[in-house]
Formats: structure tokens, sequence, C-alpha cells
């Protein structure tokens, strides 16, 4: 069964390696996403006007393909470039008409060891935006940005900014620097906003400058260990704000279950009370209180036990029983044992201190016996 178990689970990982580049995948930007956030309605629109795709996953399928003059490079996924993967693909992508990244301002801000070294991420507020700059390609577009941040140039200003601000001040939303365009409102070619004001056209200029684009899906393990990937970078997203909602919680919780410490109490420190003055002192508080019945109970129980421990009898054993086995150990009358071990209350003093001799007696004949 092991044996089976391993073969299935080959098969499915074979499967699922060798069918990956067919299988849709719901990646944002992903070629073959047919979901809102993918690209898979421009990817089908560019092979429908004659212009040949190939997608790749993994530098290495990457570095296998072809780019030459008429090839164009669009890059997606960018989160899982580092600065190897990056100066690796720009080395290889070096022949092609253009290399286009497509991704978040923040994430393209930080990529280094390319043409976007110089580039920083800056506030774009929503807006239907004209291209506003002198670059034909794209310059009678229209663009709508959704917010989020733009590429702004720290660099000797060397880049095209296109999508900025009123006046061409503060962030732009696509930037160019020789061959290497960086389009930070990607959302503008996604498949829910892709035909919203000149989003096809957008992306339809960008990746249609020669007659094949090569689109790149870089993967995780493209990158270099040299490349120091942050902890950060491999955690979820959700994990931090979740530990923060755990920690808020378990301090509500302890401050709700909390309670104040009340000032501190002195006790007094445990004594040994002697057994012979304990007796006494019940003695003196029966006597004190007239209660004789009580004093006698006390006096018939103590002996009861000690006979039924002396006996071997259970704890638990009636006094009718313990009487029968002392009177066969004694040789006296089984009735009077079980009277002087169920007595009546005394009525005076005489008669309990008479009692407790009777009693004693018995616990002597017993014990020599």
């Amino acid at each position: 069964m092991v044996l089976v178990g391993l073969g299935l689970l080959a098969v499915l990982l074979a499967v699922s390696v060798l069918g990956r580049d067919d299988a849709a995948v719901d990646s944002p930007l992903d070629p073959r996403n047919p979901g809102p956030d993918g690209a898979r309605a421009l990817a089908r629109t560019l092979e429908d006007r004659g212009t040949d795709v190939v997608v790749v996953r993994g530098q290495q399928a990457l570095l296998d393909e072809r780019v030459d003059a008429a090839t164009v490079v669009a890059v997606t996924g960018v989160e899982a470039l580092g600065e190897s993967t990056v100066r690796r693909l720009e080395e290889h992508a070096a022949p092609a008409a253009a290399l286009v990244y497509a991704g978040p301002a923040d994430v393209l801000a930080t990529l280094a060891g390319g043409a976007l070294e110089d580039l920083t991420a800056a506030p774009l507020a929503p807006a239907t935006r004209p291209a506003g700059c002198p670059e034909p390609l794209v310059e009678d577009l229209v663009v709508r940005t959704r917010g989020g941040a733009g590429l702004v140039d720290e660099g000797a200003g060397t880049t095209t900014r296109c999508f900025a601000a009123a006046g061409g001040e503060g962030a732009a939303g696509l930037v160019r620097s020789g061959a290497t365009w960086a389009l930070a409102t990607p959302a503008s070619i996604t498949n829910r906003h892709v035909l919203e004001d000149d989003g096809a056209a957008l992306g339809l200029r960008l990746l249609g400058q020669g007659d094949r684009v090569v689109w790149y899906v870089p993967d995780a393990g493209d990158t270099d260990v040299s490349d120091g990937v942050r902890l950060g970078d491999l955690l979820p997203p959700w994990l931090v704000p979740g530990l923060w909602l755990v920690a808020a919680s378990v301090l509500a919780l302890v401050l709700v279950g909390g309670r104040r410490l009340g000032p501190l109490v002195r006790e007094p420190l445990p004594v040994v009370v002697r057994a012979a003055e304990a007796t006494h002192s019940r003695g003196r508080l029966y006597h004190r209180t007239g209660d004789r019945g009580h004093a006698a109970q006390v006096l018939v129980g103590a002996t009861h036990d000690r006979l039924v421990d002396r006996l071997r009898l259970p704890a638990d054993a009636p006094r009718a029983q313990v009487a029968a086995v002392v009177a066969a150990r004694t040789g006296r009358d089984p009735r009077e044992v079980e009277a002087l071990l169920s007595p009546a209350p005394p009525a005076r003093d005489s008669q309990l201190v008479e009692l407790g001799r009777r009693l004693q007696d018995l616990e002597d004949e017993v014990r020599r016996a």
C-alpha cells in the first residue's frame, strides 16, 4: 500500500509539473489567469493580432528562450525578483525591442541591479490621467490610475515619465528608461479593467512593439541566496496584522478577567496541640455544657474504633458484630457487651464516669485475651 501511495503521489506531481504551463493560475497579471486580476485577455488579444506569445515560468526557462530585436520581454510577478535575477534578466533581454515590467510601484522601486535602480515609490491619487509625456507610443492615451503608488526618478532625470499628476509633477504611472518600461499602474491591463479608458491600447502598445512576446513569470526559486531575501518577504501578508489582533485580544482578556489585589491579611501560624490537652479541653467543654449524652457517645465511639483495630475487623463493622467477637474473645455475655457499646445517655456525672471505667476494663480484657 505504501508503494502504491508513493506511485500515485509521483504521478500527481508529474501531472502538476508537466501541466503547469497549460493550467490557469490565479497569480495577479499572470497571462494564463482568467480571473479579474489576471492578464489572460491581453495575452489572447496579442495572439489574435498575430503576436506570438511565449509564456516562460522560472528564469532558466527564460534563459533558454531566444530573444532578439523583434522580441518584447514582459515581466509580471515582480515580487519574486531579486538583484541577481534582475541582472541576469536584463543581460539576456539586452537585444530585445523592449523590456516591460508590470507590478506595484513599491515593488518596482526596490528592484536593484538594473535600469530601474534609481526609482522610488510615491503616492499616486486615483484620477483619469492623459499620458502628458513626449512619448509617441502612448502620448495620445488616457488611463485611469486607481490609487496606491507611482514611480519617481531619484537619479539624473534620464527617464521619461507618463501618466503623472497635472504639470508632470509627482509620481508617474509609467516610466521609461531606454528600452526598459515600468508600468506602476498594472490594474489598467488586468482582465477587470483592460476595457476601461485606454487600458487595452496601453497594454497592446507596450507589449506589441515586436512580433513576439516572451512573457516571463518569475519563480521564488530563481533568487540566489546571496540576494539576502528578508524574512518578511517569505511571510504571508496577513501574519503581522493577525499577530497584532491576537495580542490585542489577550490584553483585553487580561483586563477583563483581572482582579485587583486587596491588602495583605495577617494569619497566625499553625500551632501544635497535644492530644492530652485537646482531650481535657473537650472534656471541660462537655462538662460546662452538661452534654453527658454526647460525651458518652465520644467515649463509646473511641472504644469501638480501638476494638475494631485490635480485633482486625472492618472499620464499618456494626456494634452487634463487634460485641459478638469481643464476647467470644473474653468469655463475656454478648448481650452485656452490646449493651455496653450502645448505652443509654447517662443522667449524672457519676454514671458517665462509671461508663468510662467499664469501657476501659473491656478494652483491657480484650488486650489481655
